[in-house]
């Protein structure tokens, strides 16, 4: 990775902040016309990483972070079009050779337009992101590069029933002679039916087409080939819950350097509860096999249950706590992860358009190889500014 920068994070923020701090007092207005606007954030954090890797006895580091992003988005039209791009900025105290500059750009358009909670019928979107994190997978910091175009969209709506489509083609692209690159390609459709406008639950079937080829020349891929039954629901499940849920089974077939057939369980959900005006939970889970930069299959199960709170005079604050098993495969399964781990913050909108926040997380990882057995704890703190 590109070492950016012998600066040493201490002493980087307070440019940063100053930085930010100039651009608040200044207000800055970008462009705008009636029919498109152009608005961006500048983010700057520090923090302290207790485990850099993810591994047992790992290194620690101090660590700062600048993204400057810049969006475009389309106004008073039938269409809501919106491009963003941003640049990521890492830099860290000791380990300067994990050091990483992390572009990307993304561009959605949805059909019809409409407030926050209008519903589009038609969705699109392409992206290229380039982004560098522990991988737990292989207990290091790794980059990788993220090319997706995918649609999806009704293709049928009587009024009750719906049938709805989707596809999609994913290229991820972990960087490094030691990892693999993943083509993953997705054609699927669900019938539904609506008893109200808000709410629609359905079938849907997933057609999906993988291979996990090795960047190093010689070197046998694996490819893989899925197709899932799922029973699904969408929407507003009661005027306090809205989001997702689906739950079914994949039957998987895997060609290459090994030749296997599995049955999975595959499910996921993505539920808001709002109890009250100002409090809300967020229950995120899910469960299906994938490709890791190693080049093996993963099978993960994971939930998440967060909550927030906003109180008075800006202030906020959050929790929110991790349980989750993931399986490592080749031919059988040689290495299974249970994770734990939980996290609190608290942000605070200073002038409307300055936010600061300070987040702590932990995390804690027994794993049958003892080198994947790990705890971990990052606190940072932000700055984001939005002009």
């Amino acid at each position: 990775m590109p070492h950016l920068c012998a600066q040493r994070p201490t002493r980087l923020l307070p440019t940063l902040v100053l930085a930010l701090a100039s651009w608040s007092a200044a207000r800055a207005a970008l462009w705008e016309d009636p029919l498109w606007a152009v608005t961006g954030t500048a983010q700057v954090t520090a923090g302290y990483d207790s485990n850099l890797f993810a591994v047992n006895s790992g290194p620690s580091d101090d660590f700062a972070t600048f993204r400057p992003s810049v969006d475009l988005a389309r106004k008073d039209s039938p269409f809501a079009f919106d491009t963003e791009a941003w640049a990521s900025w890492t830099t860290f105290d000791r380990e300067t050779d994990d050091d990483s500059l992390d572009p990307g750009f993304k561009v959605t358009l949805a059909y019809p337009a409409g407030p926050a909670d209008a519903v589009a019928t038609q969705n699109a979107e392409i992206h290229w992101i380039r982004s560098t994190s522990v991988d737990l997978d292989v207990g290091d910091r790794v980059s990788q590069e993220d090319a997706y175009a995918g649609y999806a969209g009704n293709l049928v709506d009587t009024g009750k029933l719906l049938l709805d489509g989707r596809a999609s083609f994913d290229r991820n692209e972990y960087l490094g002679a030691a990892y693999t690159t993943v083509n993953t390609a997705d054609l699927g459709s669900t019938l539904s039916y609506a008893p109200q406008q808000l709410f629609k639950v359905g079938v849907g079937y997933d057609l999906t087409l993988g291979r996990s080829e090795p960047n190093t020349a010689g070197l046998a891929a694996l490819d893989r080939t899925e197709q899932a039954v799922t029973f699904q629901a969408v929407g507003e499940f009661s005027p306090k819950v809205t989001g997702t849920a689906s739950i079914g089974e994949a039957y998987s077939q895997y060609t290459g350097y090994f030749s296997q057939d599995d049955w999975d369980l595959v499910a996921g959900a993505d539920l808001t509860w709002t109890p009250l005006e100002r409090l809300t939970f967020d229950l995120k889970a899910s469960r299906a096999p994938s490709f890791n930069a190693d080049g093996d299959v993963d099978v993960s199960s994971t939930v998440t249950l967060s909550i927030r709170q906003e109180v008075r005079g800006g202030f906020a604050v959050h929790a929110d706590g991790t349980v989750g098993r993931t399986s490592h495969a080749q031919v059988v399964t040689y290495r299974t992860d249970d994770i734990e781990g939980g996290g609190a913050g608290l942000d605070y909108n200073l002038t409307g358009k300055l936010v600061a926040a300070l987040d702590y997380e932990w995390t804690h990882q027994d794993s049958n190889l003892e080198h994947y057995t790990y705890q971990r704890h990052v606190v940072t703190a932000q700055l984001t500014y939005k002009f």
